[in-house]
């Protein structure tokens, strides 16, 4: 299936590098059978908006892609389009699911002034200190999540260590306290997982990991892309780096009920 959404294609082409992407003609199904709990990387994608009436059939037709597997209790969709057509957003509100626009942002260069912290690429084995750092700052500190994130570095150390993508960090003192990958896509480069420790935001460490990152791909890479909730503190930060909001993806999760 051709997807028009930069954003939701570098998605699909990610997610093909940790697990399955089966194309089925009019739509995609995403499984991630490491991580069944993880709620977008098993999916199907749309060819557009879920229209009133669909609803059902959608929800049907994950149901039956991922029957085999009973630790996936979610439903998620994802659908094409640059706008961030809800469709039937009240339909899907009343079958339980949450609905989510994400900007998607891209640039050709990205800009930003030095920091006096040691600025440079992780070594395989330091690629799991991501996960340590971004469970420290979480809202969450259970054992499931610890597990998603460490099961989310395990992938992160195989894409280094094949050389499909770099993961940089900021150090301050010893201590990674900002980080984030870019993975190569053919022509493009998509941004993942970039984070600040709580205690040193606001210092430019985002902006200039960004264009650490950039430097090492450019100009063999002709688009960066990263993706951002509009209007958010983050994609601030990235308009000031050099990337220009270009597109509106959205998707719809029926997350599980709590204890199911």
């Amino acid at each position: 299936m051709h997807l028009r959404s930069v954003g939701l294609a570098t998605d699909v082409e990610l997610a093909g590098t940790r697990g399955v992407v089966s194309d089925h003609e009019n739509y995609l199904v995403i499984a991630t059978p490491d991580d069944p709990t993880y709620h977008f990387g098993n999916l199907l994608v749309l060819p557009a908006a879920p229209q009133v009436g669909e609803v059902g059939y959608w929800t049907r037709k994950f149901g039956e892609e991922f029957a085999k597997d009973p630790a996936i209790r979610h439903v998620t969709l994802r659908w094409d389009g640059i706008t961030g057509d809800l469709g039937a957003a009240d339909e899907l509100r009343a079958a339980g699911y949450t609905v989510e626009v994400t900007q998607v942002m891209t640039a050709r260069t990205v800009t930003a002034p030095p920091i006096a912290l040691e600025v440079r690429a992780l070594r395989t084995p330091e690629v799991t200190l991501t996960a340590e750092l971004e469970y420290r700052d979480a809202d969450r500190h259970d054992d499931v999540y610890l597990q998603f994130l460490q099961r989310r570095a395990v992938w992160k150390q195989s894409l280094v260590a094949t050389g499909r993508a770099m993961w940089f960090g900021a150090f301050d003192k010893g201590e990674l306290v900002g980080s984030l990958g870019l993975v190569a896509l053919g022509a493009r480069a998509r941004y993942q997982d970039v984070q600040t420790a709580a205690t040193h935001r606001k210092r430019g460490i985002a902006s200039t990991l960004l264009a650490a990152a950039a430097r090492e791909v450019l100009p063999v890479i002709e688009q960066l892309v990263i993706v951002a909730e509009p209007g958010s503190a983050a994609s601030r930060v990235y308009e000031r780096a050099g990337f220009r909001a270009t597109e509106l993806v959205a998707s719809a999760c029926r997350y599980p009920k709590l204890g199911a």
